[in-house]
């Protein structure tokens, strides 16, 4: 769902004597006219709208969308999806990293530059996944952003195949301008984040012959945990999960089920065991999961960019720029826990290549807490160890150039280095060989010391015992570009009067990826945790060129092609051909068509491995018979009174059950393929550009993208939904002797007849096509009013087929069209209203974005309505509602160099739709997912002062 969207504007010819203060157009008497490059070509332009679609955002825009970050910016491009975040990556390989992703086509698609040159990616890859961090890039320098929406691998390369997000800083800035704001619901004051800019500029290029601009940002969020605000959620999900129940909290709160694995802990059949001081009515030690589960996480970040220009003379300029930041992530987690009839843990072994199994056992008979002459289940949470992760990063880029002017053509180049360096550090997860050591060995179905050798449970343990149980560990990741690169450009003759304008150009670069796993996790010896390890370098060149030649006095051809050459793979072409005709004053009609690539990256390519683990897996063997018997078990406890300890334990048994097959943690071991090929795409576009009267314009624009030889490994669902024509060895399941769901007797009272998950093996393939076309529509207008002048604008995505090719459906083929299924609304869009009176400019933005069902493609049978049915979701609850929102900004300059600002984002304060599939499938029918159901109306306060 998007948080927030973006007033924005299709910047087209006809409106730029209004709007644009980056191209100045000719007028009768005035300047004379000057071209620009926009980004999508190397080429200046009298016109900014290009034969591309590309979208233009200037500043004055950005501030009125309320963006407090490059992420909240772009997460309001009606284009754009949502990927990773630094707010829900605590499981992430690459936690307290922020992608970028345009077209539902991922984070590798979607090139992120920073003055029309790339960034180092973030120093951990999210699996298989290299991305640019948007954290690291200060909005406060930021003059204005350009997206390119039909892929550039022509003009830019690899990674360009769904669009390129060019941001653009501040040039030629005078003067010292410092920045405050603070943001916070108003639901509850939980959530805050503030930042604070300072941004100065000295020298004016065109007089003093220099400029240096200087900016420093820093940005404060809290964390927030369910507990704080679990009892505001909305009250749909506490009708249809019993976890958030109104009531349910007892002691702990209203909403929020307390859970009886809990320190010091149960013994089922025999009681809580000594030191409770917080029970249930049925007299069970509980403990408050809810003040564990994280809403948000805290995050700190300085981001600084210093940049500086010199006049050398003779047309020649010197450039420099240094970007630097640091970021700091840190997220909470669940204590970790024990229950002696959990599922075995699944995970790998990177030593062996093997998959490694967690049993969880008894308390034996002998155990001096034991009195009931029995072995017994124990539930129990560690409480007495941390439980978080960290994630500290620093990024950095440095570069130094020349640019000038021969003979009528302009050429700029420049030298540098882009890298970065992140820290990932963890706790909380068992040590295999450190629970062996303290508490036992668990592979053994009797040990009579079980849980009473050094950690004994409820009672004080010492930090050394403590340590060996749950030991730090995590990731080391080093990332660094050397690059050189060049380009000229001019016209290189004239046709019927017009110029035929030309580019051409190159760069060299050398790249490096480090990523390196703690000892533990090379060892295999954290429970349910994965390792990435890859330790590689290559280098990359490449050479481009760009023709416009006019065919008519207001038509254009443009051609353009680039080839690029990475380590070992044999250099590929990407060529370009599209056509600007502007047919009448008030009409331009234009069209592309190009090739894209991406080439294989470090990690997918150069030897590596990683051992993952994927949770909330359906497995269609066993989660229809697992809903049943939790079905029956929730109808059992209804019937028990409060004070009925299997009432809790049935409810909570329920949970287990469906948790255990329905969103399964399964061990995925995959390695490197040194035979990959690149990732290969056709993307068309097509469109027109109308004023229909003179300060309106209307853009419409239809893409259609094909991706061929995807790289990654087939999918879950897809292998688990052909798992009986598969090879051995790719699905791996554990004996029916070391079923924990179920009993025998319900095996074969709900016919379950095959054992649980354990593992999925494979390697990185050149697997999928992906196939998406659809329209943008955007239109944008402005007049004076008796009150001052009024600006509206609106843009939208209309997603008319989305389709992702399955090599194991009928031997291969396309599955379903997900546009308008869960993840692919068919249509998002916004309009806004900007007056402007006096010192006063009021904006009102709409947002809207089209419901869905709730389920995926083909094999997603658990959301169906049949599914939901099952669940007990009517047919209505099986679709995500239409999303609405209205926002509203306020800025005032009535006192010099003064101004002040106020957002509200939903001004309405009203709830997202509910969503049962996420609170189900991820959230584990028991953490709420959407943070902005709790957030409700969002406040904005800032102020910016102008010193002289």
């Amino acid at each position: 769902m998007k948080t927030e969207i973006l007033l924005k504007r299709s910047v087209v010819a006809v409106a730029l004597t209004l709007a644009s203060t980056h191209v100045v157009m000719a007028q009768e008497g005035a300047k004379p006219i000057q071209k620009v490059i926009v980004t999508g070509s190397n080429i200046r332009h009298v016109d900014a709208e290009t034969a591309s679609p590309v979208q233009v955002i200037k500043r004055e825009e950005i501030e009125r969308t309320g963006a407090n970050s490059v992420r909240e910016l772009l997460d309001t491009l009606t284009a754009s999806d949502n990927v990773l975040s630094d707010l829900g990556g605590s499981n992430s390989f690459a936690s307290g990293g922020t992608g970028a992703s345009l077209r539902g086509l991922g984070k590798q698609s979607t090139l992120v530059l920073l003055n029309s040159r790339r960034v180092a990616p973030y120093a951990l890859a999210d699996y298989n996944e290299v991305f640019t961090n948007l954290d690291t890039l200060p909005i406060s320098a930021v003059e204005r952003v350009e997206v390119l929406k039909n892929g550039g691998s022509a003009i830019y390369g690899s990674d360009a195949v769904a669009g390129v997000i060019n941001i653009i800083t501040r040039a030629d800035f005078n003067g010292l301008v410092a920045r405050a704001s603070h943001y916070q619901s108003t639901q509850s004051n939980a959530f805050t984040t503030s930042t604070a800019s300072l941004t100065g500029g000295w020298g004016k290029l065109a007089t003093d012959r220099y400029n240096v601009m200087a900016n420093v940002e820093v940005f404060q969020r809290n964390n927030v945990n369910w507990r704080q605000v679990v009892d505001g959620i909305n009250p749909v999900y506490g009708q249809k999960f019993s976890a958030v129940a109104e009531g349910s909290g007892l002691m702990f709160g209203n909403r929020g089920a307390p859970s009886t694995f809990a320190y010091p802990g149960n013994l089922i059949g025999q009681g809580s065991l000594p030191g409770c001081t917080t029970l249930n009515s049925a007299k069970q030690c509980v403990h408050d999961r809810f003040s564990r589960f994280e809403v948000q996480p805290s995050a700190d970040r300085v981001n600084s960019l210093v940049t500086a220009t010199f006049d050398l003379g003779n047309g020649l300029e010197s450039y420099s720029e240094l970007l630097y930041s640091h970021t700091k992530t840190e997220y909470m987690s669940a204590f970790q826990t024990y229950g002696s009839t959990t599922a075995d843990t699944v995970w790998g072994d990177p030593r062996t290549g093997q998959g490694k199994a967690f049993t969880y056992r008894f308390i034996p008979a002998t155990h001096p807490l034991n009195t009931s002459g029995k072995q017994l289940e124990l539930r129990y949470r560690f409480m007495d160890a941390p439980s978080e992760r960290m994630a500290e990063s620093d990024q950095y880029r440095l570069l130094t150039g020349l640019k000038g002017n021969y003979k009528g053509y302009e050429w700029d180049s420049a030298v540098g280095i882009t890298g970065g360096k992140t820290k990932q550090r963890s706790r909380g997860s068992f040590s295999d060989s450190g629970f062996k050591k303290v508490i036992g060995d668990y592979t053994l179905a009797n040990d009579p010391q079980f849980f009473n050798r050094d950690y004994k449970l409820g009672q004080a343990n010492s930090e050394a015992t403590l340590a060996t149980l749950f030991p730090t560990y995590g990731y080391d990741g080093k990332v660094t570009q050397y690059f050189v690169d060049g380009k000229i450009t001019g016209d290189l003759t004239t046709l019927m009067g017009r110029p035929v304008g030309i580019a051409a150009g190159g760069d060299l670069r050398h790249e490096a990826f480090m990523i390196s796993p703690t000892q533990a996790l090379r060892d295999g010896d954290i429970v349910g945790n994965g390792a990435s390890i890859a330790d590689a370098n290559r280098n990359a060149a490449s050479a481009f060129t760009e023709i416009n030649i006019p065919l008519a006095s207001k038509l254009d051809l443009i051609g353009a092609a680039r080839v690029d050459k990475f380590g070992s793979f044999d250099a590929h072409v990407s060529p370009k051909v599209a056509v600007r005709w502007e047919v009448a004053p008030q009409l331009l009609v234009r069209g592309t068509y190009e090739t894209g690539f991406r080439a294989p990256n470090l990690t997918e390519s150069a030897p590596s491995t990683k051992f993952a683990f994927s949770s909330g897996v359906v497995d269609p063997k066993r989660c229809d018979q697992a809903q049943a018997l939790a079905n029956d078990l929730r109808t059992a406890a209804k019937g028990l009174p409060a004070t009925d300890p299997n009432k809790a334990l049935n409810l909570a048994r329920a949970d287990i059950v469906e948790s255990s097959e329905c969103r399964v943690g399964v061990a995925s071991i995959v390695r490197n393929n040194p035979d990959l090929k690149p990732e290969l795409s056709q993307i068309k576009s097509v469109g027109f550009v109308l004023e229909p009267v003179k300060g309106t314009s209307i853009t419409v624009d239809y893409w259609h993208i094909t991706r061929k030889d995807e790289i990654g490994t087939k999918d879950n669902d897809q292998l688990l939904e052909a798992e009986d024509t598969l090879a051995a060895g790719i699905i791996n399941r554990q004996s029916l002797a070391s079923d924990k769901t179920f009993s025998a007797a319900e095996r074969a009272k709900y016919g379950v007849a095959v054992g649980p998950l354990a593992s999925i093996s494979g390697q990185f393939e050149n697997v999928a096509k992906t196939r998406t076309h659809g329209v943008d529509v955007a239109f944008k207008t402005s007049f004076q009013t008796p009150v001052g002048k009024l600006n509206l604008d609106g843009n939208s995505t209309y997603l008319l087929n989305y389709q992702v090719y399955a090599p194991t459906l009928n031997g291969g083929s396309y599955g379903d069209n997900l546009a308008g299924r869960y993840g692919s609304p068919k249509l998002i869009a916004n309009m806004s209203a900007a007056l402007t009176t006096g010192n006063f400019t009021n904006s009102l933005r709409g947002i809207f974005e089209k419901g869905t069902s709730l389920n995926t493609d083909y094999y997603d049978n658990s959301y169906t309505v049949k599914g939901c049915a099952a669940r007990g979701w009517t047919v209505d609850e099986c679709r995500l509602a239409d999303y609405h929102r209205l926002d509203y900004n306020l800025r005032w300059t009535g006192i010099k160099d003064l101004t002040l600002s106020l957002y509200v984002r939903n001004i309405q304060n009203k709830r997202p739709p509910a969503n049962l599939r996420s609170f189900n499938a991820t959230g584990g029918a028991v953490i709420p997912q959407s943070r902005e159901d709790v957030q409700r109306r969002m406040v904005r306060v800032t102020a910016e002062y102008a010193f002289k």
